[in-house]
């Protein structure tokens, strides 16, 4: 990406953001934010383009989790009432901080190890069966109430088929108020040590970030990537990577 596209990319996002606080600060009815809620979409569909995920991983899945939960406030929770001012606030912030971080954080692109170990993968299949465990570790994970959320290759963002099974964890930390919780960021096997450390740490945050919009109270919530180096099931394909591909939670 060149220096006149970073900075026409940089003038569309923030003229995006900036309607997107206009919209927040004036709405007053619910179908208001309909319009408000359309923008935020495409201010984050234009940074994910432009690598947010790699470039501001933690800043993005705010931004992400936020829109979520506004969304998901909005239309239902209580679809004839807006959603409160905390959420409000937290959205503005969230999209600002995406768009500043973004100015800052140079073009990144996937570590071409990846992307061969991507290109080698025969088949994409949704989690449907428990596979068999890689440990007897996996028996104690079972007992868990809160549901693993599961990614796609090289992705920290949350999927779409996941939500459901997030509100419910949020449910159940809503109703366990004195709950603590810790949140394991885990990878496949395909990439390096290093790389995949990392990205256990972005699936981990932006789970807590999806949290933390929720609701949750922050202190109550502690990250940590395991990478590749705990896989729930043993296989070197896809038909286990996609298990292994996920973020687990531990009641402390």
């Amino acid at each position: 990406m060149n220096g006149s596209s970073k900075r026409g990319w940089a003038i569309r996002f923030a003229l995006l953001t900036a309607s997107v606080a206009l919209m927040i600060a004036g709405c007053a009815t619910t179908a208001s934010y309909r319009p408000e809620i359309d923008g935020m979409k495409t201010a984050l569909a234009e940074a994910k383009a432009a690598g947010a995920e790699m470039r501001a991983p933690e800043e993005y899945a705010a931004a992400e989790a936020c829109l979520d939960w506004m969304t998901h406030e909005a239309t239902e929770f209580n679809p004839f009432a807006d959603p409160d001012a905390r959420i409000r606030g937290k959205c503005q912030a969230a999209f600002a901080a995406l768009r500043e971080q973004m100015a800052a954080a140079p073009a990144a692109t996937i570590p071409a190890e990846a992307t061969r170990a991507e290109e080698k993968a025969v088949e994409v299949v949704s989690p449907q069966a428990t596979p068999e465990p890689e440990t007897a570790r996996a028996a104690e994970e079972k007992a868990s109430p809160l549901q693993d959320i599961f990614f796609d290759f090289d992705k920290s963002s949350i999927r779409a088929d996941m939500k459901k099974s997030l509100t419910e964890n949020v449910q159940w930390l809503n109703a366990h108020a004195t709950a603590s919780i810790i949140i394991e960021g885990h990878c496949d096997e395909r990439g390096t040590v290093e790389y995949n450390q990392g990205l256990g740490q972005r699936r981990a945050a932006s789970i807590k970030n999806y949290l933390v919009a929720a609701g949750i109270n922050a202190k109550r919530i502690t990250v940590v990537s395991y990478g590749k180096e705990r896989p729930f099931a043993a296989g070197h394909d896809e038909s286990a990577w996609k298990w292994n591909r996920r973020a687990h939670f531990v009641l402390q």
